[in-house]
Formats: C-alpha cells, structure tokens, sequence
C-alpha cells in the first residue's frame, strides 16, 4: 500500500468517524429538545397556556419530522401538519 492510499484510508475513516459523531450529537440534541418541550407542556398551569400550546405543536412536528415515512422534502416544503392530516384520515 502506498503513503497515498494510506493517507485516505485514514481521511475515510475520519470522515466516517465525525459523520457517526455528528448523527449522535443530533440524536442528542433532538432529545434535549423533546425533553424541554415535554417540561413546558407538563409545567403549563392549563390546557389553554400558549406556551404549552406551541412545546406541543413543535413536539408533534418534530415527531413527524423523525418518522421514517416523512421524506426531506416534506420536511424541506415544511407543511408537516398536511402529513398529520394525511396520516389520521387513512
């Protein structure tokens, strides 16, 4: 093996080790995310506190968003509440 293919050999393997690092940071984050809103959703005083309101209708799209089904455009074209519609009418 040369100095080159040795060379990316381990360019490839760094590459693959920071994507796998990154999609755990992600992961970690979405779920620091959902926790938070499931705290505003659990500490709102009633059904009607807007900012319970708005944790839950992020929560519900970020759920979405996650499910294998959703594709990245629709996520792109960014009407998840059209897949919701979708998905409880079937």
């Amino acid at each position: 093996m040369t100095q080159r293919d040795e060379g990316h050999d381990y360019r490839d393997s760094k590459n693959k080790a920071q994507a796998y690092e990154r999609k755990q940071k992600y992961e970690a984050i979405i779920d620091m995310v959902i926790r938070w809103l499931d705290s505003n959703i659990d500490d709102a005083m009633n059904e009607f506190d807007p900012l319970a309101s708005d944790s839950a209708d992020l929560k519900q799209k970020i759920e979405l968003a996650l499910d294998p089904s959703t594709t990245k455009k629709q996520i792109e074209d960014g009407d998840l509440w059209k897949i919701l519609n979708f998905t409880t009418i079937q």
